[in-house]
């Protein structure tokens, strides 16, 4: 029987949902599938699993792509099978470190001597080449250095137009090479991407410090492409030699995401000067007393972070300075009665609040700011420490009206629960909890049917734990829930909307 023939971008989008080895599988069903499938199994190669059957494979797939002049420089000349696709053609995403380690694995399979090293960067320097004059589709580019070592990168030509239409760039731990002669060509490199590349619209930086070698090059690329994304991450606290740069970036930063930096080195007033900043995230920064407040400046963010930092009394005037009427969504740690208040104030329209408490000093003063915001549909609310929070339950109880998707990411106590679901006057639609004691969940579940039968709103219920065998009674129950309208599901199909 001959299969219905889909149209190709009717067929990729359904097989997009696939893993791996579902997608392999499809290579062999006919000759229209396997065209359609390669490209998607070859559109990140490298980050699949090290191993000598699969770097074996991968790499000879690539060396099939070689041109004459690719193979003679290789140490030593590999007997080269043609292949039936230019693989090298679908590649829109390299790990250099995953396929440092790809090639490495090979080459110890292939050949056993003291010139492994030197080897290794010979098939390196072939066949990135290759990749570059092959692939028009090369998007995504990411240096890493970790502590197996570090390989060079080849070096490129300004005439090669496989980086040209590079989006997205990562660089990881490079100032950890301490030797300036191991990172020469990568250098080179990163000074071609501030000029030649004609879109880069995101860029990771996480370093040690910015006082190395390369901050030049870091600075250049902030100040000459197009970026909309920018990731920092800083693992020491020094004065930097220069404001990050990213006043440079005022008409095209979107989001800005700043990570372990202490800002008693930075003037924070280059936020003021971002314009179309629509996302922005503080994660465990400190320094924020240097924050230079001003009423008259209004920000449009739709999306504000501000997690495990260090501002002390400051939350309050951070929120007032930096969120509006625009935000929608709002991360906060240790969040105080008077940010609480000042997020009613300020930010009427959130409709996503997401709160983590990393001490165990808590108020319920918080509690009635947040249920007074009508526009607010989904709250997450969570422990470090995972307990003695049944006054935070029983206070949401009383006051719960609006939120439709709840998670309460903590061991939620029974008693504390049942007061809950006697008190609570929220139509919720999707409710998460955790639960350390799984001789209780037939309980939970019992009372969970109850709510139901109150409200008639809740779709789907999910208890966060490690096993999910349920007994025949909780069975029974989870079937009458089935009845009711509520799914039972693991918290991980329920994750992805408290994040």
């Amino acid at each position: 029987m001959t299969l219905p023939t889909l149209p190709v971008e009717c067929l990729s989008n359904v097989l997009s949902f696939l893993d791996d080895r579902s997608l392999y599988k499809c290579l062999f069903v006919n000759r229209y599938y396997c065209t359609i499938t390669v490209p998607m199994i070859w559109t990140d190669p490298f980050i699949r699993q090290i191993s000598a059957s699969i770097s074996r494979s991968l790499i000879k797939a690539l060396l099939a792509c070689l041109d004459e002049d690719e193979i003679s420089s290789l140490i030593p000349n590999f007997d080269i099978e043609p292949s039936l696709f230019e693989y090298a053609r679908f590649i829109r995403r390299i790990n250099h470190d995953c396929c440092v380690e790809h090639i490495k694995t090979f080459s110890e399979l292939v050949s056993r001597n003291d010139n492994i090293d030197c080897r290794v960067q010979k098939l390196i320097d072939a066949i990135y080449h290759m990749i570059i004059r092959k692939s028009p589709i090369l998007q995504e580019f990411e240096i890493n250095v970790t502590k197996k070592g570090y390989f060079d990168l080849p070096k490129f030509s300004i005439n090669e137009p496989g980086f040209r239409n590079l989006r997205s760039l990562t660089v990881f731990n490079l100032d950890l090479i301490y030797d300036d002669a191991k990172h020469q060509n990568t250098t080179i490199f990163l000074n071609m991407v501030s000029t030649f590349c004609e879109g880069l619209v995101n860029l990771e930086l996480w370093v040690k410090s910015l006082n190395s070698v390369l901050a030049k090059q870091y600075l250049d690329i902030i100040k000459f492409q197009p970026l909309k994304r920018i990731l920092m991450y800083i693992n020491n606290s020094e004065k930097i030699p220069f404001n990050l740069g990213l006043e440079f970036r005022s008409e095209t930063l979107k989001e800005l995401i700043l990570d372990s930096i202490d800002f008693q080195y930075i003037n924070l007033s280059f936020i003021s000067k971002l314009e179309c900043l629509k996302l922005l995230e503080f994660l465990y920064c400190k320094g924020f007393d240097h924050l230079e407040v001003s009423s008259q400046k209004r920000f449009h963010l739709k999306e504000f972070k501000l997690w495990y930092c260090n501002t002390g009394v400051l939350m309050e005037e951070i929120i007032k300075y930096l969120c509006g009427e625009s935000l929608l969504k709002l991360t906060l740690s240790n969040v105080t009665p008077k940010a609480a208040k000042a997020v009613k104030d300020f930010c009427p329209n959130i409709n996503f609040l997401c709160i983590r408490y990393y001490s165990r000093v808590y108020s319920d003063l918080i509690i009635p700011y947040i249920c007074e915001l009508s526009s607010l549909k989904v709250l997450n609310i969570g422990s470090d420490f995972g307990s003695g929070m049944s006054s935070l339950v029983r206070n949401l109880g009383d006051n719960l009206l609006f939120v439709e998707d709840l998670f309460f990411d903590f061991n939620v106590d029974l008693e504390s629960f049942v007061y809950f679901i006697d008190n609570c006057r929220a139509n919720l639609k999707k409710w998460i909890i955790i639960l350390d004691d799984y001789s209780l969940s037939k309980d939970y579940l019992l009372y969970i049917s109850q709510f139901q039968e109150v409200h008639n709103s809740l779709k789907a219920f999910g208890i966060k734990r490690y096993e999910y065998n349920w007994t025949n009674e909780e069975k029974e129950i989870v079937d009458i829930l089935n009845i009711q309208g509520v799914d039972i599901v693991t918290s991980d199909e329920l994750d992805f909307l408290f994040y």
